[in-house]
């Protein structure tokens, strides 16, 4: 490829690349969005990890957003974000799932694994500042001790259940209780208790107005569930993905590190992957970890990265491994 080549696609999907910007956190509120990986989580509880992600979304981790994938640790003071379309999967360290929908933001102010007389407690402090959550626990976690806080507008919910829904927005919040049961603390009403599953209610942005014991229907089961789970096919990434979506292949150093830098403000992220041939060095960008075949075409098309076409390299082997 020349270098000429080079700097048209470089531009061109720049250029595609800008359009999608615009789901970006705005500046004001992320100093600096870094193409790199995270930086290493302080002490988080073993197991808090992003499980799964469907982009665009961001890891914001002492004041630097990065673009998230599967493995990355979410630590206390983290910040996780989604624009629309994202999707992300949070797997706690006592078997619980935090699921959040697009146009999300979710806080971690404290996490922590502790050990008493009866054994592991989970304790968290959690915060939905705006968007959708699913809060859901696994068979294996239903016996798992655990006090979890989690904020939705000004109402505060003390999850002892196993699976809850909610929404924080301007206008107010909505808190679903599907199994289980959760306490309730909001302004003028402390000390609440729900413990009627397939119910919910909702408040106004102030906390009044507030409406108890609405029945969950199976179609409202149905919309929720949808609005934070991942779709697979939709470009899917997950700790166990197996496809990798090859992006650009350049001699170029800058435009490299600018397209990489383009995608992590888009919320995508990448890998320079470098080889040697005929002793020059050439740059592989990279997206990893798509869950399916379809995952990865989809994350192609999302990006836009339509000049020269793109690559979509099947899982391999290095020696013998099942499945191959």
């Amino acid at each position: 490829m020349s270098k000429h080549t080079q700097l048209a696609l470089a531009a061109a999907i720049a250029g595609v690349l800008s359009l999608s910007a615009h789901a970006a956190p705005a500046a004001a509120s992320v100093p600096a969005v870094s193409s790199a990986a995270a930086p290493a989580a302080g002490n988080p509880p073993a197991g808090s990890v992003v499980s799964a992600v469907q982009s665009p979304a961001w890891l914001v981790h002492a004041g630097t957003a990065t673009a998230l994938k599967p493995g990355m640790l979410v630590a206390d003071g983290d910040t996780l974000r989604t624009a629309a379309g994202g999707r992300v999967y949070v797997q706690l360290p006592e078997h619980s799932t935090v699921k959040l929908g697009e146009n999300t933001e979710f806080a971690t102010p404290a996490m922590q694994m502790t050990k008493d007389d009866q054994g592991s407690l989970f304790k968290g402090v959690l915060h939905v500042l705006k968007g959708v959550f699913r809060f859901t626990t696994s068979l294996v976690g239903h016996s798992e001790r655990r006090h979890v806080d989690i904020q939705v507008g000004v109402a505060t919910i003390g999850v002892r259940g196993t699976d809850v829904w909610g929404r924080s927005a301007d206008d107010g919040s909505l808190v679903a209780l599907l199994e289980g049961k959760v306490s309730m603390d909001m302004p003028g009403h402390p000390g609440m208790m729900m413990e009627q599953p397939m119910h919910y209610m909702t408040m106004g942005s102030t906390g009044s107005d507030m409406k108890m014991g609405q029945d969950v229907t199976p179609d409202k089961v149905a919309d929720w569930a949808a609005q934070t789970d991942v779709a697979p096919g939709s470009g899917v990434l997950t700790d166990d993905g197996r496809w990798t979506v090859a992006l650009l292949s350049s001699t170029s150093d800058d435009d490299t590190l600018d397209l990489m830098q383009k995608l992590a403000v888009a919320g995508y992220p990448s890998e320079d992957a470098t080889v040697t041939i005929k002793g020059r060095q050439w740059h592989r960008l990279l997206i990893k970890q798509a869950a399916s075949y379809k995952d990865a075409r989809a994350i192609a098309a999302k990006v836009a990265v339509r000049v020269a076409g793109f690559i979509v390299v099947a899982p391999f082997c290095v020696g013998s491994c099942s499945g191959c």
